[in-house]
This record gives C-alpha cells, structure tokens and sequence, in this order.
C-alpha cells in the first residue's frame, strides 16, 4: 500500500511537471511568434522604434521626388540634368531615410540613420556600381542645414556633404565638397532640385498625413474600413506590414499633439 501510494504520488508530480512545462513552452512559443511577426516595436539593436522615426522626422521635407540640374561648381559650365528620390526604409525594424541620386557623379545613393549621440545623424553613401562606400555623421544647424563629414576622407576625396530644403520646402539642394588641405573644403558639385509637382503655395499642415511618418501623404490606403495616407514606398510597406500597430503609433501622435495645441493655446 505504501509503495502503491508513493508510486501515485511520484505520477501526481510528473504530470504537474510536465503540465508546467507545457505552460513554459507555450509562453515561449507565443513570444517567438510574436516578435518574427513584427509585434515587437523595439528594433535590433534595442532602441525604440518611435524615438528613432522621430529624429528623422525633422528630414521628413526631403522625402519624394525631385527634379533639377547639377553644376560642377557655382559659375561653371558643366551642367546636367539630375534627379533624386528620397523615401523611408523600415528594414530589419530600424527606421532610415534612403535616396539615389542620377546621375551619381560624386555617389548614387545614400542611406541615413539615427547617429551615436543624441540630435545626430550617420550617412552612408554608395558609387554607382557599389563596390565603394564612406559614412559621414554630422547634425541640423539652426537653419535646418544637415551638414555631415567623413573624417577618413582624404585630401581630394569627397569629405563634406551639405543639404538643405529651401523655398517652404518645395526646393532640395545638395552641395558635395571634396577635402584639402588641413580642414579645408573645397567645392565639387552642386545639385539643385525642384519637387516633381510643385505648387508654390504654403500651408501649415500636410493636405493629406502620411500614417507613418506624419509627412505629406500622396497614396491612400485602407485597413479595417478606414483610410490612410502614406507618402512613399517605404511607408506603404510598413503599413502592410503591420497596420494595426501603424494606426496605433498615428493616432498616439494626434493625441499628443492634439494636448500640445490645447496647452499652447491655454497660455495664450
């Protein structure tokens, strides 16, 4: 009777173990499942997805599509008609801002990401035939001027970059110094750009929101009934990817600014 009872005991255990197994394991399962479907708003590398988007929120005017001229430098007569296409990229999860340029003289494309330190930016840019790239970092000057540096540069090489929207954002100049001498910059190419589409009329407030970036939306989408704005291939494949999370992350925003305005006009 006792081993009998002990024997019982002994099974009474092992199931519970192994239905607290099962538990763990579901738990796991559910987590991993969770995170391979994008659930997760956090990307590699730990960082929060929205903190990141947000500090190249401010490129935001450099997203679309532009058309202009390049000149090997101001007054000379080498001139050429270029194009640039700028876009959001969410690949792996982590938020940048990517463009090409055509044709790409000093470099084709480029690819820009959150820098190491607080209000910075990193550049990446690639030659037309991808076989060389440099990274510059730099940050915003109070004009909205991104101006970004290869310290590895050498002295005839491509070392500074300067961007800058100007015209209520409806104009994109890109200004590529290649080093000499010491810290010195010497001019290499200048690249004028107009908006495909321009109006020249200002507004405060995009017409339509891209859902995803908050920029100026210029393709409708629809989830759930609903429609949304997206400004670009990147967003719209964010969007597909994971709406609901998407519309959750807009509608945060509009409620956070909603209470901004709100507060701005109570101290008026």
């Amino acid at each position: 009777m006792i081993r009998q009872a002990a024997h019982l005991g002994l099974n009474a255990m092992n199931n519970t173990l192994f239905h607290n197994l099962w538990q763990v394991l579901a738990v796991v399962l559910l987590l991993a499942a969770g995170s391979s479907t994008g659930l997760s708003w956090a990307n590699e590398s730990g960082t929060d997805f929205e903190t990141e988007r947000e500090q190249l929120a401010v490129l935001q005017p450099m997203i679309g599509n532009w058309k202009g001229v390049g000149l090997q430098k101001l007054g000379g007569r080498d001139r050429w008609g270029a194009t640039t296409a700028w876009a959001w990229d969410f690949t792996d999860g982590k938020p940048a801002i990517v463009f090409s340029l055509t044709p790409g003289r000093s470099f084709a494309s480029g690819r820009i990401v959150t820098g190491d330190s607080p209000g910075t930016f990193a550049l990446t840019i690639t030659d037309a035939a991808e076989r060389s790239s440099a990274t510059f970092t730099g940050r915003q000057d109070a004009d909205g001027q991104l101006e970004l540096t290869n310290p590895q540069a050498a002295n005839g090489e491509l070392g500074r970059l300067l961007i800058k929207n100007v015209a209520d954002n409806k104009r994109l100049v890109i200004i590529a110094q290649q080093r000499s001498a010491g810290e010195r910059y010497l001019q290499t190419a200048v690249l004028g750009y107009t908006r495909e589409g321009t109006v020249f009329a200002t507004r405060q407030r995009p017409e339509h929101e891209c859902v995803v970036t908050g920029g100026e939306g210029n393709q409708r989408v629809t989830y759930g009934g609903e429609e949304y704005w997206v400004c670009c291939k990147g967003c719209l494949s964010m969007f597909q990817t994971n709406p609901e999370k998407v519309i959750a992350a807009h509608k945060a925003r509009l409620e956070k600014r909603r209470k901004r305005e709100q507060a701005a006009s109570s101290s008026d």
